[in-house]
C-alpha cells in the first residue's frame, strides 16, 4: 500500500474566532466547521439543525408529479403494481419503503428483484415478461431504469406502462416512460443531486402523502432511507446529512421487525449504533444476500412483522455474509498473484483484470480492495462460459470512472455508474481492444500527483485534550460518511509505551503517552509484526476519536488512522549523525562528548544484540531494537561508538554501507578490557573537559 500524504488542513483565523464568538463553540469545533466549508454563524447553525424544514419540494424532481398521478391512478383502479429493484442495500431499502407505503394505501402490489449472477443489473426484457404474466400494467423501477430505453420501450409494447425512478447518471437518451424520475436530469432544478436510489423514492412517497404530512414519512420510513444511504456511500450533505441523521434515530431504536433481528444477530444491541455501524457491520449483510443467495430474502427481512421470520432471515443474511467473506478472500488472492505476475500498475494508471467465472457478487468488494490498496482506478471483469463478461469499477478521486467507460463505449455491451463506481458488460472478443483503449486513456489523463493517496487532516490536538467532553462536542457534525468524513486529529510526539495483540494478532492496542497523558489507541488491520515500532519509540498518529462504552462504563476511543515516526525522533536521528560527522571530523566539543558517552550497560546491549542475532541490518533498525520505554532508540551517534568501540577492540568485525550494517561476533577467550579503547579515552577526555569547565 502506498503511503499516504499527510495534509494538515490551514484554517482561516478570523473566520475560527467567529465561529467560536458566535455559536459559542471551543476552537476545535470551529476549526472542524471552517474546514467544511461553514465559515459563518448561520451556514453552521444550518449544517447543525438538521431541521426538517430544510428538506427541498419534491415536485422540484423532473416528473414527479407524472408519476404521483400515474401511481395514484393505478392505486385508485385496482391495477396491478410490480416494483422492480436491484439487488443491492439501495435497491432492497428502496423496494421495502415503496412497497409498504403502497399496500398501506391498498395497492395490489408486488416487487421483483433481479438474480444477480442469472440476470444481472437492471431491467430486462426476460424480467417484463414474466412480471407481465402476474397481470401487472404498471412497472415501477427503483434504484435503476434510467438506461432501460429498449426495455421500457418493449413493456409499453406488451400494454405496460413504466415509471422510472433512478439516482444514477443519465444519458442523453431517456427512457420514453411515463415519468422518469432523477434530480441528476439535465433539465432538472431539484437543489440537491446526490439522493441515493432509496432517498428518490422516499421523496415520491413524501410526494404522494404531501407536506402535512411529512413528519409521519419521516417517522414511517427514514430508517431504512439512512440504512440504504449509508450502505450506497451517498455523500452525507445536504438533504442526505438531515435524512440520515432523523433516519439514524429510528434505527436505534427501531420498529422494524427486520432491522432489530439484524441488529440482534451481530451482536450490536447494546452498542451505540453509528452510520459507520450501518456501513460496516450491517449493510455488507444485507448485500450478501445479493452477492451470494437471494436479493429477495433481504426484502422479506424488512417487511417482516413476525419475530421468529425476521430472526431466521437474519441469521440466513449473516451465513451469506460468511460465504462471501470466503469467496472474496479467493478471488482477491488469485487476483493479487495475476497482478504480481503481469505486473502492469509498475507501468500503467489502471489495473484491469479478467476471470474465468468469478462470482459476480464478489467481483465488486475485490474490486474495491484493490483499489484501496494500489490506489489505482481498477476494472474487474468475470466471464461466463458463453463469453460475456460482467464487470465492476472503482476509481480514485480525479478519474471519472464513468466518463472513461462512456469514451470506451464502443467496445461495451452496456454500462453505467458514478464518477467513483461503475458496471460493465463486455464481450470476450471485445475485451482486449476495451482493456487497451481504458488503459491508454488512463495514462494519458491521470497527472502523476493524482496518484499519490492523501490524508486529509482537521486539526492537530493534544493528548491532554482528547477528553469525553471533546468527544461529545464533535458528535455534533455526525453523522459522518461520504462528503462528511468523521474528524481526523494529528497528535504528534506520542511515546509507545505498551503494544498488546487483539483477536489473534489482527488488530492492536496499543498504549500511548506525552507528557503525564497516557492514552489507549486502536489499530485495526495491523499484527504486531507488522507494526514497525517499539515500546521507547516517538511516533505521530492520525486518529478518529469516538466514545467507547464498556459495561455501563464510557471513555474514549483512539482510532488510528495512519501513523509515522515521530518528527521528534527523526530530528534527534539527524543530530545523532550530525554529532558522529563532527566527532569523526575531530570537531566534537567536549559538551557534545559528554552527552554521547556510552555507558558499560549500552556496550552490554549492543554486544547482546548481535551475539543473538548477526544478520546485516541498517543502523536505524539496530537503534530501534535497542529502545527502552524510557528512553526510545538507542541514539544515532552513541551506537555508532559502542560499534567503532567493540570493532577496534577486536569484538565485532564489521562492515558499514552508507546505513547498511554488517556485523559478526569474534568470541575472544577472556576478558577485553574496553577502558584500552583510543577512541574511548578520546571521547573520556573530551567530556572530562566539560565537566571541569
Amino acid at each position: 500500500m502506498k503511503e499516504r500524504t499527510w495534509e494538515l488542513k490551514q484554517q482561516d483565523e478570523a473566520a475560527v474566532a467567529s465561529l467560536c464568538r458566535g455559536l459559542g463553540v471551543s476552537r476545535i469545533i470551529a476549526q472542524l466547521l471552517c474546514n467544511r466549508g461553514l465559515t459563518t454563524p448561520q451556514k453552521a447553525r444550518d449544517f447543525l439543525s438538521k431541521s426538517i424544514d430544510s428538506l427541498c419540494d419534491p415536485l422540484l424532481i423532473p416528473d414527479m408529479a407524472k408519476a404521483v398521478a400515474r401511481i395514484e391512478q393505478a392505486l385508485s383502479a385496482g391495477e396491478g403494481i410490480t416494483i422492480f429493484g436491484d439487488y443491492d442495500v439501495d435497491g432492497i431499502t428502496s423496494t421495502s419503503i415503496l412497497y409498504r407505503a403502497l399496500t398501506k394505501r391498498g395497492g395490489r402490489v408486488d416487487y421483483y428483484i433481479p438474480n444477480r449472477c442469472e440476470e444481472g443489473y437492471g431491467l430486462s426484457c426476460a424480467a417484463i415478461d414474466r412480471i407481465a404474466e402476474g397481470g401487472t400494467t404498471l412497472i415501477i423501477t427503483v434504484d435503476s431504469g434510467i438506461t432501460a430505453v429498449d426495455e421500457v420501450a418493449y413493456a409499453k409494447e406488451r400494454g405496460i406502462d413504466v415509471v422510472v425512478t433512478d439516482h444514477h447518471e443519465c444519458q442523453e437518451q431517456l427512457p420514453e416512460a411515463v415519468a422518469v424520475v432523477n434530480p441528476k436530469r439535465a433539465d432538472s432544478r431539484y437543489p440537491f443531486k446526490e439522493l441515493a436510489g432509496v432517498g428518490v423514492v422516499f421523496k415520491l412517497i413524501c410526494a404522494m402523502m404531501g407536506r402535512e404530512r411529512l413528519s409521519e414519512a419521516i417517522e414511517e420510513y427514514s430508517g431504512l432511507v439512512a440504512f440504504g444511504t449509508i450502505a450506497d456511500v451517498m455523500p452525507l450533505t445536504g438533504e442526505n446529512r438531515i435524512i440520515v441523521a432523523l433516519g439514524m434515530r429510528r434505527i436505534e431504536c427501531s420498529n422494524n421487525v427486520g432491522m432489530r433481528a439484524l441488529i440482534s444477530r451481530t451482536g450490536i444491541e447494546r452498542r451505540r449504533i453509528s452510520a459507520g455501524t450501518v456501513g460496516f457491520t450491517l449493510a455488507p449483510r444485507v448485500n450478501a444476500a445479493g452477492r451470494v443467495g437471494c436479493a429477495r430474502r433481504a426484502v422479506e427481512l424488512f417487511l417482516s412483522r413476525d419475530p421468529l421470520q425476521a430472526d431466521e432471515i437474519a441469521a440466513e443474511l449473516c451465513d451469506c455474509n460468511r460465504q462471501r467473506q470466503e469467496e472474496e478472500n479467493k478471488i482477491l488472492q488469485r487476483a493479487l498473484e495475476q497482478i504480481e505476475e503481469e505486473g502492469d500498475f509498475l507501468h500503467h494508471n489502471i489495473i484491469v483484470q479478467a476471470g474465468e467465472e468469478w462470482h459476480h457478487g464478489i467481483i465488486g468488494i475485490v474490486c474495491s480492495r484493490l483499489c484501496d490498496q494500489y490506489y489505482l482506478p481498477t476494472i474487474m471483469i468475470s466471464f461466463d462460459e458463453e463469453g460475456l463478461g460482467k464487470g465492476s469499477c472503482r476509481s480514485i478521486a480525479g478519474f471519472n470512472i464513468y466518463e472513461a467507460l462512456e469514451k470506451c463505449s464502443a467496445h461495451l455491451e452496456k454500462f453505467g455508474g458514478h464518477a467513483l463506481a461503475a458496471g460493465l458488460t463486455v464481450r470476450r472478443e471485445n475485451y482486449p481492444a476495451f482493456r487497451d483503449a481504458i488503459t491508454k486513456l488512463a495514462d494519458e489523463t491521470i497527472r502523476p500527483e493524482t496518484l499519490l493517496p492523501h490524508l486529509s487532516i482537521d486539526c492537530e490536538i493534544a493528548a491532554s485534550a482528547i477528553t469525553l467532553d471533546t468527544v461529545s462536542d464533535i458528535s455534533y457534525l455526525e453523522p459522518y460518511g461520504m462528503g462528511n468524513p468523521a474528524p481526523v486529529f494529528l497528535c504528534r510526539g506520542l511515546t509507545v509505551v505498551d503494544i498488546y495483540p487483539l483477536s489473534g494478532d489482527k488488530h492492536l492496542r496499543l498504549t500511548l503517552r506525552q507528557g503525564h497523558v497516557t492514552l489507549t489507541a486502536f489499530l485495526f488491520g495491523r499484527s504486531s509484526a507488522q507494526f514497525e515500532f517499539l515500546p521507547g519509540e516517538c511516533i505521530d498518529i492520525c486518529c478518529n476519536l469516538d466514545v467507547n462504552v464498556f459495561r455501563g462504563v464510557q471513555s474514549v476511543q483512539v482510532v488510528i488512522k495512519d501513523y509515522r515516526e515521530s518528527e521528534i525522533q527523526s530530528a534527534r536521528r539527524a543530530e545523532g549523525q550530525r554529532l558522529y560527522r563532527v566527532m569523526t571530523e575531530g570537531t566534537m566539543t567536549g559538551r557534545e562528548a559528554l552527552s554521547v558517552l556510552p555507558h558499560k550497560t549500552d556496550f552490554v546491549a549492543v554486544y547482546r544484540l548481535f551475539c543473538q542475532e548477526s544478520r546485516p541490518a541498517t543502523l536505524k533498525e539496530t537503534a530501534r531494537r535497542l529502545s527502552t520505554v524510557k528512553g526510545g532508540p538507542m541514539e544515532h551517534c552513541r551506537l555508532r561508538i559502542c560499534l567503532d568501540v567493540l570493532s577496534e577492540m577486536g569484538i565485532f568485525r564489521m562492515e558499514v554501507e552508507e546505513e547498511r550494517l554488517s556485523v559478526e561476533v569474534n568470541h575472544i577467550e577472556g576478558k577485553v578490557n574496553l577502558n584500552n579503547s583510543v577512541l574511548l579515552r578520546r571521547l573520556r577526555r573530551l567530556a572530562s573537559e566539560a565537566k571541569e569547565g
